[in-house]
């Protein structure tokens, strides 16, 4: 008796997993197969909302599906040729996005090209960003108002436009790459500490970083590309 209910307990079990597979895939349908590399609507769409979550733009169906086909060659590529870099990658964004290597690809694989991107961009500001490229970046800002102050910020003296300040440009991306905040800068024979708070800090970090990925945005692609067999 119990060998027949084991026998139809996992007949049911079959029954459903069948049901299950063919429920999906009966609203996925095939957008891309070439190369043993087949993506799916589900796939397009996972990416879509990946994409819009994490850099609130949304993007059309066919810049999405090439990014998933070349985001799909160049992690291949990776776990072919270089699996240490691609492991110390994983390590990275599993703890900073809480996922585990059981967790959908299309997330891993999302989060793994942002990080090899984001290789680039740290690679150029460590050897390559100077000070002369970060007076260019302010030199397009409308304005750059910051507090000073006197005391350690205990009391603002006043509000100075600093964009074309050099010593504050250059005191700025030496505290940037020494990962410090002791931002300081020199007004009529003065000196004062410059008030920078979180918000405008990310502000200002974000508009290097910007300009970095523009600078690296040909040898990304030129990466990215020579990466594609598909």
């Amino acid at each position: 008796m119990n060998q027949v209910i084991s026998i139809m307990g996992h007949r049911k079990y079959l029954f459903i997993v069948i049901i299950t597979f063919l429920s999906v895939n009966s609203f996925s349908e095939v957008v891309y197969e070439k190369q043993n590399l087949v993506i799916t609507t589900i796939d397009l769409n996972k990416y879509i909302y990946l994409y819009q979550k994490n850099y609130g733009i949304e993007i059309d169906d066919n810049n999405a599906l090439k990014d998933l086909v070349l985001i799909n060659n160049v992690i291949n590529h990776l776990d072919k040729n270089n699996k240490e870099f691609l492991n110390k990658i994983d390590e990275v964004i599993f703890a900073q996005n809480n996922l585990n290597s059981l967790d959908d690809m299309n997330d891993i694989n999302f989060y793994r090209f942002i990080k090899i991107r984001d290789e680039f961009i740290i690679n150029y500001f460590k050897n390559n960003l100077v000070n002369k490229e970060v007076e260019i970046i302010f030199k397009k800002l409308e304005s750059l108002n910051l507090p000073l102050s006197a005391n350690d910020c205990l009391i603002i003296e006043k509000i100075v436009d600093l964009k074309n300040n050099i010593e504050f440009i250059d005191n700025f991306l030496f505290n940037l790459k020494n990962n410090s905040r002791k931002f300081e800068v020199t007004i009529d024979k003065n000196k004062y500490k410059v008030c920078i708070d979180e918000n405008n800090f990310r502000i200002i970090e974000n508009l290097i970083i910007n300009y970095i990925r523009t600078q690296t945005d040909i040898d990304f692609r030129n990466f990215v590309y020579d990466k594609t067999k598909n």
